[in-house]
């Protein structure tokens, strides 16, 4: 898998925006250093431990429905592939911001000779069910809880908007000429006769990942599909609740409450920032504000909740990574012996 300059541009952006956020957020004037640390030395890590077993059920969860979506074409790879492609996958979104998606789609085209444009297709769907979720999620909370949750979101929204609106002419533009590139392409694949032209290759690429994009209408059990989407979603707001019980701050945390963490620690994960390190403690402590819970607090949750998932995805990612390369040399390792007994026997 290459790293090319696009990739490093986004890098070097992430970062700046990053050191940016996280710099804002250390010169507030409820960030305190030696307070921070005695207040997460306080915190009972047997619960963050439970968050970590409860995450890898949603990766679990994850890979299956994503296995799902590869069956649609005939492709049969294990569910403990795809969950090393995925955390392999999470592993890179570390390193460069939206790595993953190649990096995962890489894995399985190495591993089961499944095409990345295919695959890349379902990860995107894979996203675009993420974002279903959490716009479900943000409706279930703005109607539960409106009158609380008014003047937070109308602030919120005052203060992104103007931001949006400045770049919306931007991006509709952009995705017109987008579409209108991409029917073009496949109107010219299917006119194309050489096959070894770069035209019928892009058009090929293109048409095999709306083919990914689309699988979610021809998975054959979608009981098991729309349960394991809304499963992904349950073990993640159970990995961020059952936190609170081991910091005594958020301990009689409500459940709209963890449904507001949720949807709040998503859209900070959301944001251009590498990881959403800095938006997402910064977005979590502010809807935390809301419910009662002081800024201070809110932070040590987020910081905690945030942190504790970063360092189990660092820690499967290499694992995961170890366990390709082992099986990567054990195949070779068959390959060779064959061609070994011929050569004696010759």
């Amino acid at each position: 898998m290459k790293i090319t300059y696009k990739d490093i541009l986004k890098l070097l952006i992430s970062v700046v925006i990053t050191v940016w956020v996280v710099w804002g957020l250390v010169n507030s004037e409820d960030f305190d250093l030696d307070n921070l640390w005695s207040k997460l030395q306080s915190v009972e890590y047997g619960w963050v431990l439970l968050s970590i077993l409860i995450s890898i059920v949603s990766h679990t969860l994850r890979a299956y429905r994503w296995t799902l979506l590869l069956n649609t074409e005939g492709y049969r790879p294990g569910v403990f592939t795809t969950y090393l492609a995925v955390m392999i996958g999470y592993l890179a979104n570390m390193a460069i911001p939206r790595m993953g998606e190649v990096a995962r789609c890489t894995v399985l085209h190495q591993e089961e000779k499944i095409p990345v444009s295919f695959s890349l297709g379902t990860v995107i769907t894979d996203r675009l069910l993420d974002l279903l979720m959490l716009g479900l999620l943000t409706a279930f909370l703005l109607t539960m809880q409106f009158d609380l949750l008014e003047g937070f979101f109308v602030e919120f929204i005052e203060e992104k908007a103007p931001r949006v609106i400045e770049l919306l002419p931007y991006i509709i533009a952009g995705g017109i000429l987008g579409l209108i590139a991409l029917i073009y392409l496949i109107r010219k694949a299917k006119i194309e006769e050489n096959q070894n032209s770069v035209l019928y290759k892009i058009a090929s690429f293109v048409t095999q990942m709306i083919s990914g994009v689309s699988a979610v209408t021809r998975v054959k059990n979608q009981a098991l599909f729309w349960l394991s989407t809304f499963g992904i979603w349950l073990a993640y707001f159970l990995m961020l609740y059952v936190i609170s019980f081991g910091y005594e701050p958020t301990d009689d945390l409500s459940l709209m409450a963890g449904v507001a963490v949720l949807v709040m620690g998503s859209l900070g994960m959301a944001t251009p920032v590498n990881n959403g390190i800095g938006a997402y403690q910064y977005f979590v402590g502010q809807i935390l504000i809301v419910y009662g819970i002081a800024n201070s607090d809110g932070l040590v949750f987020a910081i905690v909740s945030h942190g504790s998932q970063l360092f189990s995805v660092v820690i499967i990612g290499i694992l995961s990574l170890l366990i390709l390369n082992f099986r990567k040399r054990k195949k070779n390792r068959v390959t060779e012996q064959p061609e070994n007994s011929q050569s004696a026997g010759a």
